[in-house]
C-alpha cells in the first residue's frame, strides 16, 4: 500500500530530525568552551574528527555479523567534549522517537546534572517550530517527552555501585568510566539490559587513567572487538584547543625533537608542542610529573596508561618496549613478523587450552641468540586442543624444528601426550621424564625475575597487542580460583579476571624458560660466516638434545674400540 503523500514526507521530516548528523547541526545551540557563549553546534569546533566520529556513530551505527549494533568505546584526553558530544548527539534521537530511553551514567552527581543542565540549555533553545513537547516534570536530572513525540533522557551518578541495576535503555551513556566507584560491577548489572537488544546504542568514554585497571581491560576488549564493541582513540592533537603560537625564537628541545619525529607523521605540530610546554607552565602537578602529561593528554593508546608502583612488572622494565617504532597491529589470530632463518635457534612458549576452557590458547615464536630473543611469530585463539597443537606443530616445524616449552598443569598434560603422540622432535623436559614445565608458586616468582631480566636485556617485540599484555599484567597466576572454588562458594572470585587477558603472558614466561636452557648462538653480520654455518658454541640442552649427544658420544666409543681391536 502506498501512503499518502504527507505522511511520507512527515516521516522524512521526523527520520531527518532523529538524525544528529543533519537537525543537530541545523538548530543545535551549545556553550562554547572558548568564548563561553552559545554558538551554532559544529562538530569541528572542538576536535578535527572526534565528535563527528561520534555523530557518525548514533547516526549510523555499525553492525555486527548477527545485525546487532557495535558499543562504541571512546578513549582520549582532556577537553575533547566526548561527553557533551555523546549526549547531544542522542537528544536528537529521544526528542524524536517515541518510547525512545536514554540513560546517562556519570561518575559522580555534580557531573551528572552538569551534563543534564547542558541538555537543557540545547532543548530550550531548539527552534520552537520543531521542538518536542516535554512533560512537565520537577525532577532535575530527567527530560521527559510526550508520549507522542519522544521519549525520555535521564542521568545517574557511579557513586554507588549498584548503579543502572533494573535499567532498560535503548541508549546508554557511560562518562568517565574510569573513575566510577565499581565500573566492572555496575556494568555487570547493567548488561543484561543491553547486550540482547539488537538495536541499542551504547557508548564509553574516558581520558587514560591506571593500567590494570576495569577502564584499562574494558579498552583492551573494545581493541581486539571482543563482542559488541567498538574502539575509537584519538591523541591529543585532535582537539583544535590544544594548541598555542609557537615562539619564532624558541628551541625544540631533544624530548621536542624525539616526538615530532615519532608523531609528526600522525599529525603532531610545534603548535602542540607549545600547547605542551604552556600547560607543563601552568600545571604544578603535571610540572612535578611530566608523565602525566601524555595520561591526560595521550600521544598514543599504549604509552598512555599509568602505570601502578606496585606492578607485577617494573614500569622501568617495560618503558623501552610502550615506545618502539618496531610495534605492529595484532591481527588475530596467528601472526608472523619474520620467515625462517636458517642458522637461527627458535623457541616456543605455550600456553595451552582444554575443551570448553575460558581462557585462549597461545604460543609465542622467539629466534634466540646469546644476546637477543626476538619475537617472530605470534597465535592466540579460543580453539580446541587437537586444532591447537595442529598448528603448533605446522609452526615447529617451520621454525627450524623450534624447542616447545609447554606450561605442564592440567590441561597442558593433554597438549604434550598430542605431542609426543605425534612424535613431534624437540619438546621441552623440565627433568628426565618429565615433559613440559610445571608453574609452581616457587617457580613462578623465578619466571618472574627471568623475565623482568630479560625485558630490560634481550626481548625485542613486534605485536603491540603482546605489549599491551604485559602493561595490563596482574600476575594472576598467584591469586586465581580454580572453578572448584567458585562452584563450592556459589559465585565467581572478584579477583578472577577473563583468562584471555593475559594468554600470550603465560606463552611469554614458557619462552624465558626454554631461551635460557636454549644451546648458545652468536649473532653475526653476513660477511663474517655463510648462510648454514652459524655453530653452537656451549650451554645447556633440552633433555631429548642431551640423549641424543650422550647416545652419539656412546656410539664414537663403540666405533674406537672397534678400530683399536682390528
Amino acid at each position: 500500500m502506498t501512503l499518502p503523500t504527507s505522511i511520507q514526507q512527515a516521516q522524512q521530516a521526523l527520520a531527518t530530525l532523529r538524525d544528529p548528523n543533519k537537525s543537530l547541526q541545523a538548530f543545535g545551540q551549545v556553550h562554547d568552551q572558548k568564548t563561553s557563549t552559545f554558538v551554532p553546534y559544529d562538530p569541528s569546533r572542538l576536535t578535527k574528527s572526534l565528535q563527528q566520529e561520534i555523530l557518525d556513530y548514533v547516526s549510523n551505527p555499525p553492525l555486527t555479523k548477527h545485525g546487532q549494533t557495535r558499543f562504541l568505546t571512546v578513549l582520549t584526553g582532556r577537553q575533547m567534549g566526548k561527553s557533551l558530544a555523546s549526549e547531544y548527539a542522542l537528544y536528537p534521537k529521544v526528542a524524536y522517537t517515541p518510547g525512545w530511553d536514554h540513560v546517562c551514567i556519570a561518575d559522580t552527581k555534580d557531573r551528572a546534572e552538569y551534563l543534564h543542565k547542558r541538555i537543557h540549555h540545547l532543548h530550550e533553545r531548539w527552534p520552537t517550530q520543531v521542538r518536542s513537547r516535554t512533560v512537565p516534570n520537577r525532577e532535575a536530572r530527567q527530560l521527559t517527552f510526550q508520549p507522542r513525540d519522544g521519549g525520555k533522557m535521564r542521568v545517574l551518578s557511579a557513586e554507588t555501585g549498584s548503579v543502572g541495576i533494573g535499567q532498560s535503555p535503548d541508549s546508554f551513556h557511560a562518562s568517565e568510566c574510569a573513575f566510577w566507584a565499581d565500573f566492572a560491577g555496575s556494568m555487570f548489572l547493567i548488561w543484561p539490559s543491553l547486550i540482547n537488544r539488537d538495536r541499542a546504542l551504547a557508548i564509553f568514554e574516558c581520558t587514560p587513567w591506571e593500567a590494570r585497571s576495569d577502564w584499562h581491560h574494558h579498552c583492551l576488549e573494545a581493541k581486539n572487538n571482543k563482542g559488541r564493541h567498538l574502539y575509537l582513540f584519538k591523541p591529543f592533537w585532535d582537539g583544535a584547543l590544544n594548541v598555542r603560537p609557537w615562539d619564532s625564537d624558541a628551541q625544540l628541545d631533544n624530548e621536542e625533537i624525539a616526538l615530532l619525529e615519532r608523531y609528526g607523521p600522525e599529525g603532531l605540530t610545534q603548535e602542540n608542542l607549545a600547547f605542551r610546554r604552556f600547560i607543563m607552565d601552568t600545571d604544578i602537578q603535571l610540572r612535578r610529573n611530566p608523565d602525566l602529561f601524555k595520561v591526560f593528554y595521550p600521544y598514543d593508546d599504549l604509552s598512555c596508561w599509568l602505570t601502578s608502583s606496585n606492578a607485577a612488572i617494573p614500569k622501568h622494565a617495560l618503558d623501552k618496549h610502550i615506545n618502539s617504532p618496531r610495534l605492529q597491529p595484532w591481527t588475530p589470530p596467528y601472526r608472523e613478523f619474520q620467515q625462517p632463518h636458517p642458522d637461527a635457534h627458535y623457541v616456543i612458549g605455550v600456553d595451552p587450552a582444554g575443551y570448553a576452557a575460558r581462557d585462549h590458547a597461545a604460543f609465542q615464536v622467539f629466534k634466540i641468540f646469546d644476546d637477543q630473543w626476538e619475537q617472530v611469530a605470534v597465535f592466540a585463539d579460543n580453539t580446541d586442543p587437537i586444532r591447537f597443537v595442529d598448528k603448533l606443530i605446522r609452526t615447529g616445524l617451520k621454525y627450524n624444528k623450534a624447542t616447545l616449552v609447554v606450561e605442564s598443569n592440567g590441561v597442558g598434560q593433554a597438549t604434550l601426550a598430542l605431542l609426543r603422540e605425534r612424535e613431534y622432535p624437540s619438546i621441552f623436559f623440565e627433568k628426565r621424564k618429565r615433559p613440559g614445565f610445571t608453574t609452581t608458586a616457587n617457580s613462578l616468582e623465578r619466571m618472574m625475575g627471568w623475565l623482568t631480566d630479560a625485558l630490560l636485556e634481550t626481548f625485542v617485540f613486534y605485536d603491540r597487542d603482546t605489549v599491551e599484555q604485559l602493561l595490563s599484567y596482574r600476575n594472576d597466576k598467584r591469586i586465581e580460583e580454580a572453578p572448584s572454588s567458585e562452584i563450592a562458594r556459589g559465585k565467581a572470585s572478584p579477583r578472577r579476571r577473563e583468562r584471555h587477558h593475559w594468554d600470550k603472558i603465560s606463552a611469554l614466561l614458557m619462552v624465558t624458560v626454554g631461551a635460557r636452557r636454549a644451546p648458545a648462538r652468536h649473532r653475526y653480520k653476513p660477511k663474517d660466516l655463510p648462510p648454514g654455518k652459524n655453530p653452537i658454541h656451549s650451554g645447556q640442552y633440552t633433555f631429548p638434545q642431551q640423549t641424543k649427544r650422550w647416545e652419539e658420544i656412546q656410539r664414537q666409543k663403540r666405533r674406537n674400540k672397534r678400530r683399536k681391536k682390528r
